[in-house]
């Protein structure tokens, strides 16, 4: 009996997952047409429609920015493009984009100088999304696998030498892929970044209408959050500049 019940529950699960699979898959297609055709309200309405059902991915974000980008709402796309290359920091066509949109932004703002190798370490980790540095890990830890067999079975000396090196090498990137990878999970879970919507923010010295008003930002602006008072975010922008700001002004990345 008890068999018969799991078998039943076993069923009914994998039939939603087909289901929502297959609702989502009617969504993209009728979000994609929309598009093509220039109805790009529509296709808005059917990519937000796949979010609000739990499924994201960047090529939704991606394509729901474009969407935006078409009806010039300059921060929505911004924001899109924005969780698109957090989940995938590595594609071109999402940075170039992003780039792009933020062009037409009335802010120029200068990020506080930073430590080439940190630079260069950032970058050379967001070449690959989390999954794609996952992956890479498990590749070079099963070669390590293979050159330990032979480092440990094989009787010739050279062939032992050869496994040794290169198996440091590959052992070495296999915990920098691992890593990497966990690190732009990290990334992704503790991301606390916004993109500011009205035309014109005015960022005051303290949270309340009391404060004074420090420095203006406009739509489009990229902010890092750092502390919350009541209805006000306390928020930090690339050059160090930080204020306060209304939590209705931004939509969180």
């Amino acid at each position: 009996m008890l068999r018969y019940i799991l078998n039943i529950l076993i069923i009914v699960t994998l039939s939603s997952g087909f289901v929502f699979a297959d609702n989502v898959n009617n969504l993209m297609a009728a979000a994609n047409k929309s598009y093509t055709d220039g109805k790009y309200d529509d296709a808005v309405k059917s990519y937000e429609s796949i979010l609000k059902q739990g499924y994201k991915s960047d090529v939704i974000y991606y394509n729901l920015g474009n969407a935006y980008y078409k009806l010039k709402n300059i921060p929505a796309a911004i924001l899109n493009y924005e969780r698109a290359n957090l989940l995938n920091p590595g594609d071109e066509n999402i940075n170039f984009n992003l780039d792009l949109a933020k062009t037409f932004t009335v802010d120029r703002i200068e990020p506080l100088p930073e430590f080439f190798l940190t630079t260069f370490s950032k970058k050379f980790r967001q070449s690959m999304s989390t999954n794609g540095w996952a992956y890479t890990g498990i590749l070079f830890f099963i070669i390590s696998l293979v050159l330990a067999y032979f480092f440990w079975f094989s009787y010739s000396s050279n062939l032992k030498r050869i496994a040794f090196s290169v198996g440091l090498f590959t052992v070495f990137i296999t915990i920098l892929s691992f890593t990497f990878s966990t690190q732009q999970k990290n990334n992704i879970v503790n991301h606390n970044y916004g993109i500011l919507f009205p035309s014109v923010v005015a960022v005051k010295t303290s949270p309340g209408e009391s404060g004074k008003d420090f420095f203006v930002l406009h739509a489009g602006a990229k902010v890092h959050i750092i502390d919350s008072v009541g209805d006000w975010l306390e928020i930090c922008i690339a050059d160090g500049n930080e204020g306060w700001v209304l939590k209705e002004t931004l939509e969180r990345i």
